[in-house]
């Protein structure tokens, strides 16, 4: 009994990690052109020394973690955005759990500087690539 029992849990927070990168992969939809393929993205034109630090003044890390991926927040490190279009959801949030980052706030050259930090950010490995998990979701 304990064995099933422990069985399903496990199979549950597999379930439940897959279900959250699908979910997060949505973002990347707001990079693709109309056919569906990815834009190709420029190099970030900001500072990261001093996105680094506008990230940690400006509280980003407490919703959205210091890795930008374990946190309350979005996962940052897993978001599609282009950096036209992060600046432009800095200024206008599809969330109420986000703060609005006017340009009195929060300069057009500072955004940049927080997304080419952002950008700097290591992506979490996917579930296919780690042995034991993907043992598991096999298995169920």
């Amino acid at each position: 009994m304990r064995t099933g029992l422990d069985r399903r849990v496990v199979g549950s927070l597999v379930m439940g990690a897959v279900w959250a990168l699908a979910v997060s992969g949505s973002w990347a939809q707001d990079q693709r052109d109309e056919t569906g393929a990815a834009r190709a993205e420029s190099a970030p034109s900001g500072n990261t020394t001093n996105g680094a630090a506008l990230y940690l003044k400006d509280g980003c890390w407490e919703c959205h973690g210091y890795s930008g991926a374990n946190g309350s927040g979005a996962p940052l490190v897993l978001s599609g955005l282009n950096e036209s279009g992060f600046v432009r959801y800095l200024r206008n949030p599809r969330t109420t759990g986000m703060p609005l980052y006017s340009t009195k706030v929060l300069s057009d050259a500072e955004a940049a500087d927080l997304y080419a930090y952002i950008k700097t950010f290591k992506r979490p490995v996917d579930a296919k690539d780690i042995p034991l998990l993907q043992q598991i979701i096999d298995e169920n």
